[in-house]
C-alpha cells in the first residue's frame, strides 16, 4: 500500500476527491518524480505539492484544492 506519508497525501485528496482520483493522482505524481508510494519522502514535497494541484484544481475546482494544498503543506512543516 505503501509508506505513512503516502498513506497521509492519499487520505488528504481522498477527503476532497473521490477515492480512486486520490489514488490515481498520487500515483501517476510519486512516478512522475521517480518516487513510489513506498520511498516517498517528507523532502519530495515541495516537487510532488505542484504536480498535485494541477489535476486537483482540475476534479476539484479552486476552493477544495486550496483546501488541499493546505493540507499537504502541513504535512511538510508538521
Amino acid at each position: 500500500m505503501g509508506n505513512n506519508l503516502w498513506q497521509q497525501i492519499y487520505d488528504i485528496l481522498k477527503e476532497e476527491l473521490s477515492e480512486i482520483t486520490a489514488g490515481m493522482i498520487v500515483r501517476e505524481k510519486c512516478k512522475k518524480i521517480g518516487k513510489t508510494a513506498d520511498t516517498v519522502i517528507p523532502e519530495d514535497m515541495k516537487n510532488l505539492i505542484p504536480l498535485i494541484m494541477g489535476p486537483v484544481i482540475l476534479f476539484g475546482g479552486n476552493e477544495k484544492s486550496q483546501k488541499i494544498k493546505e493540507k499537504l503543506e502541513k504535512l511538510v512543516t508538521s
